[in-house]
């Protein structure tokens, strides 16, 4: 089978908004999937590849953030402007 066609693949070329879990900041879900099956981690990069994409029971390291995918950072509080 080719590794086009395999699921994982075809969700890093998919329109997707990754939002933060508050649990564990690198960690991002997706409101298209459900999060026990579908998540994305980040990683220590450059040690490690940017990203891996889990998604039910399989892993894809992705090196480059995908054009199509929208990453919701968290806000760090330390940011926020002083009176």
């Amino acid at each position: 089978m080719f590794s086009l066609f395999k699921k994982i693949n075809r969700i890093t070329m998919e329109k997707l908004e990754w939002s933060f879990l508050e649990e564990d900041n690198r960690k991002f879900i997706s409101n298209s999937y459900p999060q026990s099956e579908c998540w994305l981690q980040m990683n220590d990069f450059p040690e490690e590849p940017l990203w891996t994409l889990y998604y039910k029971g399989e892993t894809k390291d992705i090196e480059d953030t995908p054009a199509l995918w929208k990453i919701n950072y968290k806000r760090s509080s330390n940011n926020k402007a002083s009176n």
